[in-house]
């Protein structure tokens, strides 16, 4: 692996391995027109066994490793990960890459259902297949419902308001 992949090569592994995503938080911001800079990948996932088994064989793939101290495979254990929202208050799973230059952000609960959260996405063709991208609606939403807010977060729906 690289010692820099980008965000656009981070996309594109996760559509090869026919991961169900749709791109939400900082990139998917700029993806509508909003001028910030973002470092990681936020994605919500559909929630079947499947899907998740995909995100698993991803990440081993393409090196990346739980930033928390549990392996990896505890990732496809529903009530693991329902233990880590309702203990932790874990919002994200965050997978990294050996060189800290990949970090993507697989939401463990999201404000949003995942069927209404997909039928309202924006597609978007990225190198020959369909890439999902949150509508503006449900961006503001998920950012309203950070607790506590952030700065970042404020100034992302001010922006996200102002585009046509």
């Amino acid at each position: 692996m690289t010692q820099h992949t980008d965000m656009k090569t981070q996309i594109g592994w996760l559509l090869e391995a026919g991961v169900d995503f749709v791109i939400c938080g900082g990139v998917a911001c700029v993806l509508h027109g909003v001028d910030r800079t973002t470092l990681d990948l936020d994605i919500c996932v559909s929630p079947d066994a499947e899907n998740w088994q995909r995100i698993v064989s991803f990440a081993k793939a393409h090196g990346l490793q739980p930033r928390i101290p549990e392996p990896l495979e505890y990732l496809l254990d529903p009530n693991r990960r329902q233990r880590w929202v309702e203990e932790k208050n874990a919002m994200v799973y965050t997978l990294v890459g050996e060189s800290g230059w990949i970090q993507i952000d697989v939401f463990l609960t999201y404000p949003i259902e995942w069927s209404q959260l997909r039928s309202r996405a924006r597609e978007q063709l990225f190198n020959g297949s369909i890439l999902l991208i949150s509508s503006k609606a449900d961006l503001i939403q998920a950012k309203r419902s950070v607790s506590p807010v952030r700065k970042k977060d404020l100034r992302d729906i001010e922006d996200l308001e102002g585009l046509p």
